[in-house]
């Protein structure tokens, strides 16, 4: 798999604050790649520094497997701050500028404004724009010049939740054409459902990196139950590897040793002579294992 960003050892300071601790990250090309944390965890500084707008104190980043330059960053597309647009000027007359000032033709204004949904409101004037609608033209300029990478920073703040609706299925949309993303969010929701990769940072520092899906793969605990819900009790008190058992509604919750699986318990059980009438793995969501995760770096 082709590398788009290949992270080593990054590290920025302010003052006596070390706002990025040694990164390492590697991004395949085609991923929707979510840098997830709490504010002040480095996200925005990362991001600043892999688009040489901000300098590291040291490491490296390498952009598709070659040196930085900026023949290379001509390839990226980029949304950091708020959208700014001349507010008296029509949709299709702030991309022209947008056209020139990245220097690409701006034959691909049309192109752009109807991926984004608003060719209708083409040459309506900025300021008649919802916050949603300014987001989504900000997009489109990061569009201009068809660039095979797209960086967002917080790319929903201050929209209503019709507005995230809108942004996230334009991020997946735009995803579905091969252009690699790179999002960085504090939004657990935001990450879950928009990005294939996720790499998660705390004061700097890379807590985990890897795919969505593995994480939402983890099974956190078992939900179980039979006919007698006290003799299972009493039977899986007794076995070793059960860590936690607790009562919820009809049925128990258990948590388990690493490495032991449903169908481990499920022979112990029939080995004890009980027969289950539900058994079922509970997937441990995104936001349990961000939060074990900020947990165990407190610890």
């Amino acid at each position: 798999m082709e590398k788009v960003l290949t992270i080593k050892d990054l590290n920025k300071n302010y003052g006596k604050i070390h706002a990025v601790k040694n990164l390492n990250l590697e991004i395949d090309k085609g991923c929707v790649f979510g840098i997830l944390g709490p504010n002040g965890s480095g996200k925005t500084t990362t991001l600043g520094i892999i688009l040489s707008v901000i300098n590291a104190k040291s490491g490296s980043f390498s952009w598709f497997e070659e040196p930085n330059s900026k023949e290379n960053r001509k390839r990226i597309g980029a949304i950091l701050e708020q959208p700014i647009f001349y507010p008296y000027l029509s949709a299709v007359k702030n991309l022209k500028i947008v056209a020139n000032i990245k220097e690409v033709s701006d034959s691909d204004i049309e192109r752009v404004l109807k991926i984004v949904e608003l060719y209708d409101r083409r040459d309506s004037k900025f300021k008649t724009y919802s916050y949603g609608m300014k987001q989504r033209l900000a997009i489109a300029s990061a569009l201009l010049g068809n660039p095979e990478v797209l960086i967002f920073d917080e790319p929903t703040n201050g929209l209503d939740p019709k507005g995230i609706a809108e942004i996230r299925e334009l991020i997946i949309k735009i995803a579905k054409e091969g252009i690699t993303i790179i999002l960085a969010s504090h939004l657990l929701d935001e990450v879950q459902k928009t990005c294939t990769h996720v790499a998660v940072l705390k004061s700097g520092e890379k807590l985990f990196s890897g795919k969505v899906s593995d994480v939402l793969n983890v099974s956190d605990s078992l939900e179980i139950a039979s006919n007698n819900l006290e003799l299972l009790s009493l039977a899986l008190n007794e076995y070793k590897n059960v860590l936690d058992l607790k009562k919820e509604h009809n049925q128990l919750i258990i948590k388990l040793k690493e490495g032991t699986s449903a169908f481990n318990v499920n022979s112990y059980l029939v080995g004890k002579g009980i027969v289950v009438t539900h058994l079922a793995e509970k997937k441990k969501s995104l936001e349990n294992q961000f939060l074990e995760l900020l947990k165990e770096r407190d610890d």
